[in-house]
């Protein structure tokens, strides 16, 4: 795990991994939902990587010492701003007012709900888009990174 402090650290090495990519990074605020009337606002990266095509990565620290990273498909993201999307670890669904996404994230250690401000996430999916076009991942895809990555 990385510290907040480490951010800027992390990023330089990130993208040395990805010499032929493209990145698409933004970071906002978006809120920890404890209970009904309770919430937590945390700082949110978000990451994507024209190497890895299909997917997303959402970074963020629930104190000051550690980062938790997690990957899903970009697409989860897309769909589920305008229906419920997911099964298992990550799910995804527009807010009733559609002004926010809620994100259930499940691991073995506990569930967490976050609400995503919709407006700074759609902006990022669409630079994403920009990028790679929708159904168009294959193209960008490269195997033998993903593979040296798994060594």
């Amino acid at each position: 795990m990385s510290t907040i402090d480490d951010w800027p650290r992390r990023v330089a090495a990130e993208a040395a991994q990805h010499p032929n990519s493209n990145c698409v990074r933004d970071d906002w605020d978006i809120s920890l939902v404890l209970s009904a009337r309770w919430v937590m606002p945390l700082r949110a990266h978000f990451t994507y990587w024209t190497d890895d095509p299909y997917a997303a990565q959402l970074d963020f620290c629930l104190d000051t010492r550690n980062s938790v990273r997690w990957t899903f498909a970009r697409e989860l993201l897309t769909t589920g701003m305008l229906r419920p999307a997911g099964y298992g670890d990550v799910r995804v669904w527009p807010t009733d007012d559609g002004t926010r996404v809620c994100m259930c994230l499940e691991s073995h250690q506990g569930e967490a709900l976050f609400e995503i401000p919709i407006f700074p996430l759609s902006e990022w999916l669409e630079r994403t888009y920009q990028l790679v076009p929708l159904s168009q991942e294959h193209r960008y895809l490269n195997l033998e990174t993903q593979v040296e990555h798994l060594l």
